[in-house]
């Protein structure tokens, strides 16, 4: 179902609601998308009755077990994950939260990890199939209230994995820094919005780097590098994959890398302050002549660093070993 149709649906039903507050009554509370069943969007009263319905579950309609959002795969599984037996389905984005900010402010991503069906089941169309065709076990995360709940949401946002045609209810979701199709290669870049999520949270979304994708080229690096000290990223959170290293960074890495040595002289260009964070490594540096600086009295610590800088100073740190003259690529010189 296209927003066009929610937002014209959404003034007939209630003039007065907002769009979200219409896609709440809609049951369809974990989105801003709207790819859900017709009748849900025709019977407001029910759907939203059945977004909060806490019978059984002792719980309140105020309590954050009936907002009709689902709690975090990290609270389950310890892991930011889809938990095995889940396919990631659909994701939006949060704007505001201040979480993923490097240098400017970014979005952060929302992924939900829904159950599949029982073959003998179908979604007629709807693209969800009924809970009792799936192995969800609908209650509030940890048994309490005051969370979300889990395997209750039946809702589907269709940009992801849209070669498995009927899935069944949500069973939690996942929170990134990262883009979602970089993050699952089957998810398009069709975007949802939901700000009010912007703040949803939970302390195990804080454990590592919420911008590197599970899977991608440099994850272990990454991974390694924080385990050995190497890097602290730009916050605790954030790596800054996407980011371009400066004179400073590769400075830093290096010099933790061999150990924190202290050079005998703390300070020797211009513009490196001794009690900067890169300040020991480039006086070690200096130091064990692995840089020379960008002229007789600087550094230029702030300057992005090129490819062929980084592997100079890695290649001197490492005691300047012979390579192969045939290295393969065209676009370096023997003499250079």
């Amino acid at each position: 179902m296209s927003r066009t149709v929610v937002d014209a649906l959404s003034r007939v039903v209630d003039r007065r609601s907002s769009r979200r507050g219409f896609l709440s009554k809609s049951a369809l509370g974990a989105t801003a998308m709207a790819v859900a069943p017709a009748t849900y969007v025709l019977r407001p009263t029910t759907a939203h009755a059945a977004i909060c319905n806490c019978q059984g579950l002792q719980c309140d309609c105020r309590d954050g077990c009936c907002d009709g959002y689902t709690d975090f795969c990290c609270f389950l599984t310890g892991e930011n994950l889809c938990p095995p037996g889940t396919i990631v389905a659909g994701w939006w984005k949060a704007d505001g939260s201040g979480f993923c900010d490097i240098g400017g402010p970014r979005p952060r991503y929302y992924l939900d990890c829904n159950l599949p069906c029982d073959d003998s089941c179908g979604c007629n169309g709807s693209g969800v199939c009924k809970s009792e065709c799936t192995s969800a076990d609908c209650r509030c995360a940890g048994g309490d209230c005051h969370s979300r709940a889990v395997d209750c949401t039946r809702f589907r946002y269709g940009q992801c994995n849209q070669d498995v045609p009927c899935l069944g209810p949500i069973a939690c979701r996942i929170v990134t820094c990262v883009p979602p199709w970089d993050w699952d290669h089957s998810c398009t870049t069709e975007v949802a919005t939901d700000n009010q999520t912007a703040l949803h949270d939970r302390p195990c979304l804080h454990q590592g780097f919420t911008d590197v994708a599970p899977d991608s080229w440099y994850t272990e690096p990454v991974l390694w590098m924080a385990e050995q000290g190497i890097t602290t990223g730009f916050t605790a959170d954030l790596f800054g994959p996407r980011e371009l290293a400066t004179r400073a960074h590769i400075a830093a890495f290096l010099w933790r890398y061999f150990g924190r040595p202290i050079a005998a002289v703390r300070s020797v260009f211009s513009d490196v302050s001794a009690d900067a964070y890169y300040g020991p490594a480039v006086a070690w540096m200096s130091e064990q002549n692995i840089t020379r600086g960008t002229s007789a009295s600087t550094f230029s610590p702030d300057r992005e660093v090129t490819r062929a800088e980084a592997i100079t100073l890695l290649w001197r740190a490492a005691g300047r070993p012979g390579g192969s003259p045939a290295h393969g690529f065209d676009d370096v010189e023997a003499s250079a």
